[in-house]
């Protein structure tokens, strides 16, 4: 079985190259993709983009993180939300698809979880950066928006032919299901490209182009085939042990 990894953005890039390293060394899916997601969220310059360390806090100032976890076989998820004082969200997550009797905990009962599982909680001033602090201090004086991108989606080929993946949040995704409709029609044999491409048309026809939101979804088949499509120019990045390089990859918006 050939491994391979694709990621969501140009600043997957890094993590892609990680996934690589780990995955050629025979490293599972779920280990590699915890090692890598929990880097990055632990990491003020990296944070941000994922809504870990150093990103941006709710109009209270508080940090909160969502991470998830979901392995394809035999079929397990977990998941945490609005969880504060924690710098790797997705260890959390893995925590709970392991240990707790349910998939997804949120905010004090998320928190909870973590401390029983040996997490020290940390103070907020620890989850903010310069950057991330400064924008709030400007969010409060004039009520600005945040700008950039708040997630980061992964996904893992193992050489044993496991496919797990991670991401965070996806307030105006949720309701579409689009990552379910992908892999249903992969599964009536479409390509994971055709697949995205169909999805997000679909989207759009029924959103309308005026408000249309800002979607980019990244599919993998189990022979390892990536393939991705947008509403937005987008940018991921894949890897499969055939080419042996990790490619940056860039998509038209798709249009209805």
């Amino acid at each position: 079985m050939a491994a391979a990894a694709v990621g969501t953005w140009a600043f997957s890039l890094p993590a892609v190259q990680k996934l690589r390293s780990l995955l050629k060394n025979g490293v599972g899916a779920t280990d590699s993709l915890q090692e890598v997601i929990a880097d990055i969220e632990d990491s003020e310059e990296t944070g941000q983009y994922i809504i870990g360390r150093g990103g941006y806090p709710n109009k209270n100032g508080q940090v909160q993180c969502d991470a998830a976890i979901m392995e394809g076989f035999p079929g397990r998820f977990g998941a945490v939300a609005a969880l504060h004082g924690i710098g790797t969200p997705i260890v959390v997550a893995r925590k709970v698809m392991d240990k707790s009797i349910h998939s997804l905990l949120v905010g004090e009962g998320a928190l909870a979880f973590a401390r029983e599982e040996g997490f020290m909680e940390e103070e907020n001033e620890c989850m903010l950066s310069q950057q991330s602090a400064e924008a709030y201090r400007e969010y409060l004086g004039k009520k600005t928006n945040y700008h950039g991108h708040d997630t980061l989606g992964l996904i893992a080929l193992d050489i044993y032919g496991n496919i797990t993946v991670a991401t965070g949040e996806g307030d105006k995704i949720m309701c579409f299901c689009p990552c379910f409709h992908v892999v249903l029609l992969m599964k009536q044999g479409l390509s994971p490209n055709d697949a995205c491409e169909s999805v997000i048309k679909e989207i759009i026809n029924r959103v309308g182009d005026e408000d249309m939101f800002e979607l980019g979804i990244i599919a993998m088949n189990i022979k390892g085939e990536t393939g991705a499509a947008s509403s937005v120019q987008f940018t991921y990045c894949s890897w499969t042990q055939e080419k042996d390089c990790v490619e940056q990859l860039i998509r038209s918006p798709c249009q209805q």
